[in-house]
């Protein structure tokens, strides 16, 4: 059975996501929880409600922060390899995330401490990672010197976003493309980027040989 702290937040992420951050009572959490409602026991754990949002925004981190460091301790050799862990990791964040992505969607106006927490420490670090990727293999001649690190990096954390919120939205996947197919064209495209301008360039014609 999971801790009580652990069943206060998992009760939080769900509410909060629900029923919104003050349209949720603390007596609701409590019972959310397997808690007797407005007895106190949340107290026991947390100083507030605010304090279990920010439990629940600091575990996510704490997974994500995992996850990465997962990563960097598997260095596959094989771009192709790489580049589907990238993606995967991306997908898997995203869905692990679905809960505080919509509290964050729903509230950030309201909360706007953690509206900017949650772009610096989880969004900005996204793209970062993946700018990171692709300078490395600038780097190591996996992708083309002219390559555009950022750009590519909002391509494939957009494309990711966007597939995902799709289905927070509508609860479905688009045109029923599931995850393991678009990951897949992810993957592709990004390796077709990593081959264009590797081989030899067109070299210009001499002056004066063009036909008349």
């Amino acid at each position: 059975m999971r801790a009580t702290p652990d069943r206060i937040v998992d009760a939080g992420l769900s509410l909060f996501s629900d029923r919104g951050f003050r349209g949720t009572t603390v007596g609701q959490l409590e019972a959310a929880a397997g808690l007797t409602p407005r007895a106190g026991a949340l107290y026991k754990h947390f100083p507030s409600k605010e304090a279990v949002l920010e439990a629940a925004f600091e575990r996510h981190v704490a997974e994500v922060e995992a996850l990465h460091s997962a990563i960097e301790l598997m260095p596959l050799g094989d771009l192709r390899a790489e580049l589907t862990l990238l993606a995967r990791f991306g997908m898997q964040t995203l869905v692990r995330e679905r809960a505080l992505r919509r509290i964050v969607l729903t509230e950030g106006d309201r909360i706007p401490d953690l509206k900017r927490r949650y772009r610096e420490r989880i969004v900005d670090r996204s793209y970062e990672e993946v700018v990171s990727f692709i300078r490395q293999k600038m780097a190591g001649g996996e992708f083309p010197a002219g390559s555009d690190p950022e750009a590519i990096s909002v391509l494939m954390v957009g494309a990711l976003l966007g597939f995902t919120l799709e289905y927070d939205v509508f609860g479905r996947h688009p045109l029923g493309v599931d995850e393991d197919r678009f990951i897949d064209v992810i993957v592709d495209s990004a390796m077709a980027m990593s081959r264009a301008g590797t081989g030899p360039r067109p070299q210009p014609e001499p002056e004066g040989s063009h036909s008349r």
